[in-house]
């Protein structure tokens, strides 16, 4: 198994290898191409500026001017007419060379050996010091035609060098950059992938397109994590069923313990009668926690169809007339703005859930006197608002509003069961839609809906 440390510096050090072996065949093409010609029209001026020169301006000392030549940063090998091989400036690597090539300078044709010197795929002309890599030219001395052979010497070729190494290094740098970039989005991307799976998981859904194929410890950890997935999945799907049976079982004896507390409310008086309606009061209680927890239970299960068609404005006019009575009690007024036109597939009863946890909420958070509007408007999609003017909500609990068995400030002076906004969040989330707070303590809360 390859560990992610192996795969990195493999990955590195193939990459530095590529980078270079690329940016030489890069410099080694430009050389070619661009460099090489104007270094051999560069060698053949100054021979053609020197053979000028000798044959008017010097004694006819060839020893001397080939010196000459020498200290001007060129090196020369220079065939005799006798035969004899003389050395000028620096020292050739390989002072092989062709007998035919060396009777043809001497007969006064040109060598453009550096001109002709053959491509190769990473070794750069410029540094191989051969004979064959020179220009020659013939120079007719005291003692008859001499074949003269130079080339630029390495140690005058500071400029040249400087450009080779920086395009080489360039380059280098530029593809280093380029490989490394994708590399490492390669090596990220699966990272990338098991951070939207934890994501995936937060929100209750399984995560999906893991890595798990891979061999390494990215791989190891894709696999333990869909395991744990999978895990938590089974563990969910045990705790819903075990609430859904758990309040199926409550309901009946429940509705049986109201009937008789009711009963007994009836027919007692005093001190029993005090008693039995506190036993109905929280039998009562606990009768709505087990009907919220079914319904929680039901959306859990997502087996809902939503195939009616809703005027909402009728909906959320029939829970306002539901809850007429507590308004009264409380003096709190409500003042709607409905769009009659607006009609939406969905599930009447559910919906009428939401609209009747909002009210009920704002209604509780509202002083005496208050007032709540309602708002009802086709946007971008259509769009309910519920404002109240009561006592808000600071941002730790606006954060926490749709968790499960949270409550607020505002629930804690009511009965609730902490289950009322979560429900409402499921139930809009089950028709597409998304539900926003805005509050500020003091100063009253909003609630937006968009279905």
């Amino acid at each position: 198994m390859k560990t992610l440390y192996t795969r990195i510096v493999l990955t590195v050090f193939f990459i530095l290898l590529t980078s270079g072996a690329i940016a030489l065949l890069v410099s080694n093409v430009a050389y070619y191409v661009w460099w090489q010609p104007s270094y051999s029209e560069k060698t053949e001026r100054t021979a053609s500026t020197a053979i000028g020169y000798f044959e008017n301006h010097t004694d006819q000392d060839e020893a001397a001017y080939y010196s000459l030549l020498a200290r001007t940063g060129y090196q020369l090998l220079v065939v005799k007419a006798d035969g004899r091989i003389m050395r000028y400036g620096g020292e050739f690597r390989n002072e092989t060379m062709d007998d035919e090539v060396i009777r043809s300078v001497r007969d006064g044709n040109v060598y453009e050996g550096m001109r002709d010197y053959p491509f190769h795929l990473f070794l750069l002309g410029l540094f191989d010091n051969e004979v064959v890599n020179t220009y020659g030219f013939p120079l007719t001395g005291s003692d008859g035609v001499d074949a003269v052979f130079m080339r630029p010497d390495l140690s005058a070729q500071i400029r040249e060098l400087h450009l080779f190494v920086g395009l080489f290094f360039a380059t280098l740098t530029v593809l280093a950059f380029l490989l490394i970039a994708l590399a490492t989005r390669n090596i990220v991307r699966p990272v990338k992938a098991l951070t939207f799976a934890t994501a995936s998981v937060a929100s209750g859904t399984r995560p999906r397109d893991l890595p798990l194929e891979r061999s390494d410890e990215i791989g190891v950890l894709a696999r333990r994590f869909d395991d744990m997935a999978e895990t938590l999945e089974k563990s969910e799907a045990e705790r819903k069923r075990f609430v859904s049976n758990v309040s199926h079982e409550f309901r009946s004896p429940l509705t049986s313990l109201t009937g008789y507390a009711t009963r007994l409310v009836e027919t007692t008086d005093g001190e029993a009668n005090d008693y039995a309606r506190i036993i109905r009061d929280e039998t009562e209680r606990l009768s709505g926690l087990t009907t919220q927890l079914l319904l929680l239970a039901r959306l859990d299960e997502a087996d809902i169809t939503l195939e009616t068609d809703i005027v909402l404005a009728d909906s959320i006019e029939d829970v306002i007339r539901s809850l007429s009575f507590q308004l009264d009690q409380t003096g709190v007024a409500i003042s709607t703005d409905l769009d009659t036109s607006i009609i939406i597939k969905g599930d009447p009863l559910l919906l009428s859930q939401v609209w009747a946890n909002l009210l009920q909420n704002a209604l509780h958070a509202s002083p005496e006197g208050g007032m709540i509007r309602v708002r009802l408007e086709q946007l971008e999609r259509p769009t309910v608002t519920i404002t109240d003017d009561g006592i808000g909500m600071d941002e730790a609990t606006k954060t926490r509003l749709f968790e499960r068995f949270f409550q607020g400030d505002v629930s804690r002076s009511t009965t609730g069961t902490g289950l009322g906004l979560s429900i409402v969040h499921d139930i809009v989330a089950l028709h597409r839609g998304t539900i926003l707070v805005d509050s500020t303590p003091g100063r009253g809360t909003v609630f937006t809906i968009t279905l």
